[in-house]
């Protein structure tokens, strides 16, 4: 009989297969729009940055966790478990991050038609450049301390004040969860502002265009419209799945003793949004190059 950590090990596989995939495809066709001579706007960037984040974190958290799942105990020693932990907090640093900004730069875009600071405005967009760069910087940076302080499990068992993640352990490190943290809470915040502005907006336009009652006016047709519908579908996507995350985190932190299915869980939770989100993007790729 099939037991359910073995069943947990599949769904982890098939998930990220199918995540994986979808990533690779839409990164794959935003390059090929680039050599056919399409010029990519600072959303198509940030959309094809999303898509090898997310695919990071697939791999280094689906794979690792279906293996285990399989029966694979202990395949990670010290470098393994360093190279695979560090790609995963950098890929989820990363992923709100670059959300965040996303969210950010479609709110000011929709701003700039109604609004008196629309030169100040500009300006913020063209730095879209430096503020991904910074990004990347930031994150590759602020992850430093996890390779320092992971190891392999069977390496870690006279290892006090540690948090086990199934085949590694760490050592928490306070500097690093106050900094993490607060990085998280802050483009969180920024996230939901940014997408209740948009949310806003959609509303006054459309409030606008039932006045005028024009059917040649319809919201979808206009691509800033339709960008942002895409933007707010993915950002309440990320936010849905990340709340949760956090709660049956913050809940299994008050346990000693986690059963691994509980810890697969929380794992499979993180693991939804970047394995939906291509889906949220690809009908937008097709559509527009």
């Amino acid at each position: 009989m099939i037991s359910k950590t073995f069943c947990l090990g599949i769904v982890f596989l098939a998930a990220t297969t199918v995540g994986t995939i979808a990533n690779f495809f839409l990164f794959i066709s935003y390059m090929l729009n680039v050599l056919a001579g399409y010029k990519m706007s600072s959303l198509m960037l940030i959309f094809s940055q999303l898509s090898l984040v997310n695919s990071t974190m697939l791999i280094s958290k689906g794979i690792p966790q279906a293996l285990q799942g399989m029966g694979w105990n202990y395949f990670l020693n010290d470098a393994g478990c360093k190279v695979v932990f560090y790609l995963r907090r950098v890929s989820e640093g990363l992923s709100i991050s670059l959300s965040s900004l996303l969210c950010a730069l479609q709110a000011i875009t929709m701003s700039l038609s109604n609004s008196r600071w629309t030169e100040f405005k500009v300006r913020i967009i063209q730095q879209t450049t430096p503020s991904y760069l910074f990004c990347w910087v930031f994150n590759l940076l602020i992850e430093i301390p996890v390779p320092i302080a992971v190891r392999g499990s069977r390496n870690s068992r006279n290892i006090t004040n540690t948090f086990d993640g199934v085949f590694c352990t760490s050592e928490h490190i306070g500097a690093y969860l106050i900094i993490t943290t607060f990085r998280n809470v802050l483009c969180l915040g920024l996230m939901v502002l940014a997408s209740g502005y948009m949310v806003l907006l959609l509303h006054t336009h459309h409030q606008h265009i039932q006045k005028i009652r024009s059917t040649n006016l319809s919201p979808t047709r206009y691509p800033e419209i339709r960008a942002t519908q895409t933007i707010l579908l993915l950002m309440s996507t990320f936010v849905s799945f990340y709340a949760l995350t956090s709660i049956f985190t913050l809940f299994l932190s008050y346990f000693d003793q986690n059963p691994p299915w509980m810890l697969s869980t929380a794992v499979f939770l993180s693991l939804c949004y970047p394995t939906m989100s291509p889906f949220v993007l690809i009908p937008r790729a097709l559509r527009n190059p």
